[in-house]
Parts: C-alpha cells; structure tokens; sequence
C-alpha cells in the first residue's frame, strides 16, 4: 500500500479492486486473478464505492457548514419563491450568487428532484452559500 493510501475509508482490497475495474478488467477477471469469487469481488466493490459516496457526501456537508449562508427550506415551499430568498440572504452578507434564478431552479430540480413534486417541495431542502456565490443543494 502506498503511503498516500494509509488514511482512507477503503481497504487495500478495495483499493486494488477499482485499480483493477479501472484497468478495464470485469468482476469474473479481477476473481480469477485473486482466485475468489465473483459475488465476493461484486460485494467489495459495491462497499467501496459506498464509501467513496459517503466520504463526498460528508465533504460536501463540511463544506456547506462552513459556509456564511445556510438555509434550510421547509417542506411545502413553492420552488419559484426560493430564488428569492437564496438571493436574499446573500445580500445582507454582501455576497453575489454565481448563478441566476432560473440556474437555482435547475439546480433544485437536478440536485433534489426526490425533495420537489410539481412546484412544491415535498421535504426540507438544505441550501449553501460560499463566500465566493457558489450555491449547494444539500
């Protein structure tokens, strides 16, 4: 294992896996090499690739903590009012958003289509703002 490798969420196993997937080698190649079996290799590659998602996932969630505007959007709110007060909240910090109201709107439809039924959001949406106008979807 290289030394880069040592304080990962993936197991050397995993790690040589993807290599292996990334080679263009299929799952029934990559078991014959390491003499197991397929399911095995399915087994480890899906949990690394899980782990890869949560390790995004909660960057992305650190990210958008540490963030000067938060909004949390309940459940019930029209998507064409959230525009609004994304860029609300980024005035009274000075911050100009990156992208227009109608890119919010994609955003939300793109990033919470599980959140959003019709023109209303059927679940709270988290929204982050950097100090540069770069909108998160949460």
């Amino acid at each position: 294992m290289r030394e880069d490798e040592k304080n990962m969420l993936l197991t050397e196993k995993q790690i040589e896996i993807l290599r292996m997937k990334k080679r263009g080698m299929s799952q029934a190649d990559i078991a014959r090499a390491l003499k197991t079996t397929r399911g095995n290799i399915c087994i480890i590659e899906n949990t690394a690739l899980k782990n890869i998602e949560k390790a995004k996932n909660t960057i992305k969630f650190y990210r958008a903590m540490e963030a000067p505007i938060w909004l949390t959007i309940p459940g019930g709110t029209d998507l064409y009012d959230i525009p609004g007060k994304v860029f609300k909240a980024a005035d009274k910090k000075r911050i100009k958003i990156t992208v227009d109201s109608a890119m919010v709107i994609v955003k939300l439809k793109t990033e919470a289509a599980d959140r959003i039924h019709g023109r209303l959001t059927n679940d709270d949406i988290d929204i982050s703002v950097d100090e540069h106008g770069n909108l998160a979807i949460n």
